[in-house]
């Protein structure tokens, strides 16, 4: 079964679908940040992102190498996302220490990133969340708590509610695959994350 059919998740697209209008940071499983807009969702599968209110000029790519690219739009398949934040202060990847590397065309190719074809797999590669993860969530409501997903994702924060296949999280900290410096509470309030994709969860130890 293909991966992105594996962790789909329609519970996380509803609750974009409530974010219209807003910016947002969608984390997908091969550890890519998008930071836009969220004007609109196609088909309940593809967001279409424009610049964000709080960036300094376009949508944003961060790669998993730490690059980060500007574009004038993007589409972007939520399949394959494993997480999202929202309540954004302020451009998260404005620290300084990022530099745009590239800056596509709105006719870019590389710039569609919608998954039009499911990749082949089979059944013995398939994955399938783990309920033992998901039930020890659930006792740690109101604790403070680290999460980590497919991508290389790390959230660490309040753990706010566990429902309908998600967690709901006040940020404290989110790391990135190849960052030393996340995104913390001053940038974004909330996340949601897609319990299709968890790979651990623990308590804090500042808890």
């Amino acid at each position: 079964m293909a991966i992105f059919k594996e962790i789909r998740n329609e519970c996380l697209i509803r609750e974009l679908q409530r974010e219209l209008n807003t910016d947002v940071l969608l984390f997908g499983f091969d550890g890519v940040v998008y930071f836009g807009n969220l004007q609109r969702i196609e088909d309940c599968r593809v967001a279409y992102l424009s610049p964000a209110i709080e960036a300094e000029s376009n949508v944003e790519i961060l790669s998993p190498g730490g690059e980060l690219v500007d574009v004038r739009f993007l589409h972007v398949d939520l399949w394959q996302i494993v997480a999202k934040a929202t309540g954004v202060r302020t451009d998260p990847f404005d620290n300084g220490g990022r530099v745009p590397t590239n800056s596509l065309a709105s006719s870019d190719p590389a710039v569609v990133l919608t998954q039009t074809e499911e990749p082949r797999s089979t059944d013995t590669t398939s994955r399938q969340e783990s309920h033992e993860l998901i039930c020890t969530l659930r006792r740690m409501i109101g604790d403070d708590v680290v999460i980590t997903t497919l991508g290389g994702f790390l959230f660490e924060g309040r753990l706010g509610d566990v429902d309908d296949e998600l967690a709901f999280l006040s940020v404290e900290e989110i790391l990135g695959p190849a960052t030393s410096s996340g995104i913390s509470s001053d940038d974004v309030s909330n996340a949601v994350i897609n319990l299709e994709a968890i790979t651990s969860v623990s308590s804090s130890a500042d808890s």
